[in-house]
């Protein structure tokens, strides 16, 4: 019996969307910040949690699985900061059981959400029935407005008489320089390997990278695929088969010479943000609006054909060559981009100027 306890205590555990949060430290820090603001989102997805988190004081990580009892307490803990919105980062499925609660709360707290898709993805199920959700609940008026990460998505939803904005996201840290890499190499990472779609596989980098005299790949998060393709191309590789953990990203990211992020289809990136503010340049592809006001940022860091190893290999012996001067020129242009950023998302919020939202790294 004690034996089936256990199992019933450990299944309840991994339901818990709070799963692994200290609440009272949580609350603790969000005091201190006094935020206008609460941003939520499921941080096993990890670019859409990392955007959310450097763009609001307060990030409260809540995993796909809410009940109606769960979400009253994630109700409740959330209305304890005193915020007067919360940001959905992502409608997760469950989170409607959220949005449920926070219309039955005592105190009334504007809700808003974030989209982190693009209309490549609308014959994904998943992904087109849930922008439909938010869209049917924007005009509804339970959710007030909804943010898109992508740029140009906005604009059609505002003419099919949806209230929705752009949010732009960063990562607002300025590294201090070009970061020191690890000896030898060069040393080339890639964190993010998927198979799970077509918008983020990593083979033509993998390709391009037979190019590269005496280079060493760093992989995290690899499958079966990745591991024979690495094998069948020659090449010198670290490989882990786990993805890394978020809190050993940065390390990861500013020990590689150069980090590889060359995506089909994307929002707004976050990884390249992530590594840059580490100090090491990365390459992204050409589906975001991320440097298309740096012409030198965008001719060094957007690949501008994501699909061509020969192309990738020039964009990777180049930024190799121009390390120092890509990140100098990145710490002159993140400034004025986050103050845009800063700026979308007052907007987003309907905040008047004089209250001008500002990122927790902001201070």
């Amino acid at each position: 019996m004690s034996k089936i306890r256990s199992l019933i205590a450990q299944f309840r555990h991994t339901l818990d969307p709070l799963r692994g949060l200290d609440e009272s430290q949580w609350l603790s820090s969000v005091g201190r910040n006094a935020p206008m603001a609460v941003g939520v989102a499921v941080p096993d997805w990890r670019g859409v949690y990392s955007s959310v988190a450097n763009l609001f004081p307060a990030c409260l990580p809540v995993r796909d699985a809410l009940t109606k009892r769960s979400a009253g307490r994630v109700a409740e803990l959330i209305l304890q900061t005193g915020a007067s919105r919360v940001v959905f980062g992502s409608f997760a499925p469950t989170y409607i059981h959220l949005l449920r609660a926070l219309e039955q709360a005592s105190r009334k707290i504007e809700v808003y959400s974030i989209s982190y898709g693009s209309f490549m993805q609308s014959n994904e199920r998943t992904g087109w029935t849930m922008l439909q959700l938010l869209k049917q609940l924007v005009v509804e008026g339970r959710i007030k407005k909804l943010g898109f990460a992508k740029a140009g998505m906005a604009e059609v939803y505002h003419r099919l008489g949806v209230r929705s904005a752009f949010v732009m996201h960063t990562v607002d840290k300025v590294p201090a320089a070009a970061s020191v890499p690890l000896p030898g190499g060069p040393h080339l990472g890639l964190a993010a390997v998927s198979l799970a779609t077509w918008r983020k596989l990593p083979f033509a980098m993998l390709a391009a990278v037979t190019e590269i005299p005496d280079a060493v790949l760093h992989i995290a998060g690899a499958g079966g695929r990745v591991v024979e393709f690495v094998r069948q191309m020659r090449l010198d590789a670290r490989i882990s088969s786990q993805p890394l953990p978020q809190s050993e990203l940065p390390q990861l990211l500013r020990s590689m010479h150069l980090n590889l992020y060359v995506t089909l289809s994307e929002c707004c990136p976050m990884l390249p943000l992530e590594s840059l503010a580490e100090g090491a340049p990365c390459l992204t592809g050409p589906s975001s609006h991320l440097f298309e006001d740096s012409a030198y940022l965008r001719s060094r860091l957007v690949v501008d054909y994501p699909e061509r190893n020969d192309v990738i290999a020039r964009y990777i012996r180049q930024a190799l060559h121009e390390r120092d001067e890509i990140i100098g020129a990145y710490r002159k242009w993140l400034p004025g981009y986050s103050e845009q950023c800063r700026r979308s998302v007052a907007s987003f919020l309907d905040l008047p100027a004089a209250q001008q939202y500002l990122p927790k790294n902001a201070a």
